[in-house]
């Protein structure tokens, strides 16, 4: 989603590279690589994506600027507000951290800490990948059987509003079907698959930082990616015997989505 935002207005593009030295310093902190490792000069959005490198989402959102990045974050993408979907107890996310101008704050969001957000939110967000660039208002229902037998269908006004410009969906889409192909290896035969992993530190529940030892492992995308009738999103928290996300959620996502294509006999785009 900063991606996106960022090629959007411009401040990259696929091509757009910098140099990678596996750390980066911001203000009175260093933030690194989940490694640790530099790739080096030259290294394009398209690696960055592929392979989760935490500075060169420090590098996109300095290119986007603060109020761009704020703009993008809470008031399209709408992160750390209800999405009104018909469920009860449904909370807002957390996003005050970019309420001030803290260079910290803001380099740390753009690789997802410092923030936080629903699983429904993200989903909402990426679907805007997905569905033209709109955000909607998700529900679970599209009728109410009484028990006359009386059938109430549930009408729900659709945005119109996109937040995304329709080049800029044809791009990550393109993008993220890369990182499944070749950053994951993980193509598959019929169906194109425009994804992404998450692989991020457990926050402790008293406040103090990050568990060391701890991550929560995710996985979001649509397919078929040059026509999307789905978003699957898996997540798994505090797994064990793996590093990355797409060791213990590659296995379930895919099989998901060739049973879906399956079941629901979606027409290959391969």
């Amino acid at each position: 989603l900063v991606m996106a935002g960022a090629i959007d207005i411009g401040a990259v593009t696929p091509t757009t590279t910098y140099t990678d030295r596996g750390s980066v310093a911001v203000a009175d902190k260093t933030f690194n690589n989940f490694d640790k490792k530099g790739r080096g000069a030259n290294v394009s959005m398209q690696q960055v994506l592929n392979e989760s490198l935490n500075t060169g989402m420090i590098f996109v959102e300095q290119r986007m600027g603060k109020e761009h990045f704020r703009e993008y974050m809470v008031s399209r993408y709408k992160l750390g507000e209800k999405t009104g979907i018909d469920l009860p107890g449904e909370v807002n996310g957390s996003v005050s951290s970019l309420k001030e101008n803290n260079d910290v704050n803001f380099a740390a969001a753009s690789f997802g800490q410092g923030i936080a957000t629903s699983p429904i939110n993200i989903v909402r967000g990426f679907a805007a990948l997905a569905n033209g660039g709109t955000i909607v208002t998700p529900h679970v229902a599209t009728a109410v059987v009484e028990s006359n037998g009386y059938v109430q269908e549930l009408e729900y006004p659709h945005s119109t509003t996109a937040v995304l410009k329709p080049e800029t969906i044809s791009t990550m889409t393109t993008m993220l079907t890369r990182v499944v192909d070749d950053g994951y290896k993980r193509g598959l035969k019929h169906y194109s698959v425009a994804a992404k992993t998450g692989t991020a530190q457990i926050a402790r529940p008293d406040g103090a930082g990050y568990y060391t030892d701890r991550n929560l492992h995710s996985l979001i995308g649509y397919f078929p990616a040059s026509k999307p009738r789905f978003v699957l999103y898996l997540f798994n928290v505090y797994p064990k015997g793996a590093l990355f996300a797409i060791q213990t959620l590659g296995d379930p996502f895919f099989g998901m989505i060739e049973f879906l294509g399956t079941y629901y006999d979606i027409a290959p785009d391969r």
